[in-house]
């Protein structure tokens, strides 16, 4: 604390954090204005990478502020939008989703965060997307031959993070990548690597997050890839050589996310303090390998800490825009510090998704 030159008192500590949150917004808002790190101008590279279903959102907390998550990730759910958010869990987190999405297509997720130490942290996510069984058809049964297969996609990540400071929070996890159509089996690994910067007194959070970086992945188990090729009638006794296909290799949805979030209202805020009342608003942006620059907005209302309203909108994606949701905190109802959150998320044509998460504090 300094005494200006009006004799103002000047916390030397905030006003230090408060520039660093400024530079880092003006920078957040440069890349809104301005992004592209990964696709060249007009080439969005759509459909070009493996392991897609690393980029469906996870948690409806998240989903319902329109995935300006970055800079909020406290729970179980920041194993898949940022790491360092793991070193925010105050002694233990679990969360599990549950919840269909376009097409019938069956998507769960658990993951579990726990306390090592003070400022040390682990944590274990399970990501898996059933497809479910589709009929086969081909050229000469075109209504289908009365086989069917099946599709699916699995995600398993071990995390650690850690507290720096008293504001800086890092994190890094390691995935397995696994993705099974019929008989064929592609499998692979990525490192996640995250960074949060939270200033608790004043509600204002900034975070950056970069995501699937890893070797690129092909098809490199299936039985139908080796072969015998067929003796040519002129030639009966010619050898039978065994014969492989070669399989093409695909990168991963590489992304750089990066958000800011800050109350309005609240008990840790520098605008309208309230101890009932909570408001805050979020945005980010992304930037991915395969895809058009994104940016996220969400705002959310919370009171007395037991129920939250959220609204958001994801901006510059090709079918999902508005999303709607709330939570409900039952620490007051129960023995159990219990969250339940549910989300409502417009797919365009594809329809709406209905995501429900179950978290526990313990």
């Amino acid at each position: 604390m300094v005494i200006g030159k009006f004799g103002i008192k000047i916390n030397m500590k905030k006003l230090i954090n408060y520039k660093i949150v400024l530079i880092l917004t003006v920078c957040l808002m440069i890349f809104v204005s301005n992004g592209k790190l990964f696709a060249q101008e007009g080439n969005t590279k759509v459909g070009t990478t493996a392991a897609n279903f690393l980029q469906l959102e996870i948690g409806a907390r998240a989903i319902g502020l329109g995935g300006a998550y970055v800079a909020l990730a406290d729970d179980a759910t920041g194993l898949f939008w940022n790491s360092a958010g793991i070193g925010l869990v105050e002694n233990g987190n679990a969360v599990y989703q549950f919840g269909s999405r376009y097409a019938d297509i069956s998507h769960h997720y658990a993951g579990l965060v726990y306390s090592i130490g003070n400022d040390d942290k682990i944590g274990l996510m399970v990501n898996y997307v059933d497809i479910g069984d589709m009929e086969i058809t081909t050229l000469t049964d075109p209504e289908g031959t009365g086989q069917s297969f099946s599709a699916s996609d699995l995600a398993i990540g071990l995390s650690y993070a850690r507290q720096l400071t008293d504001h800086v929070y890092v994190g890094v996890i390691f995935k397995y990548i696994q993705e099974n159509i019929w008989m064929e089996t592609a499998s692979g690994f990525a490192i996640d690597m995250g960074a949060i910067y939270k200033i608790e007194e004043s509600g204002i959070s900034v975070g950056m997050n970069l995501a699937n970086l890893g070797p690129d992945m092909s098809i490199n188990d299936a039985p139908n890839l080796e072969f015998y090729k067929e003796k040519a009638e002129n030639f009966p006794g010619s050898p039978t050589p065994k014969s492989a296909l070669s399989t093409k290799t695909f990168p991963l949805p590489l992304v750089f996310n990066m958000g800011v979030a800050m109350n309005i209202i609240g008990r840790n805020t520098i605008i309208l303090p309230s101890s009932a009342h909570e408001l805050m608003i979020a945005i980010s942006a992304n930037d991915s390998f395969d895809a058009p620059f994104r940016s996220n907005v969400g705002l959310e209302y919370t009171w007395q800490n037991t129920l939250s309203l959220r609204s958001g909108y994801h901006i510059g994606y090709d079918t999902k825009d508005l999303s709607l949701g709330f939570g409900l905190n039952l620490k007051s109802f129960t023995s159990l510090d219990i969250t339940l959150d549910y989300v409502w998320n417009n797919y365009g044509d594809l329809g709406a998704i209905n995501v429900f998460t179950l978290g526990m504090n313990f």
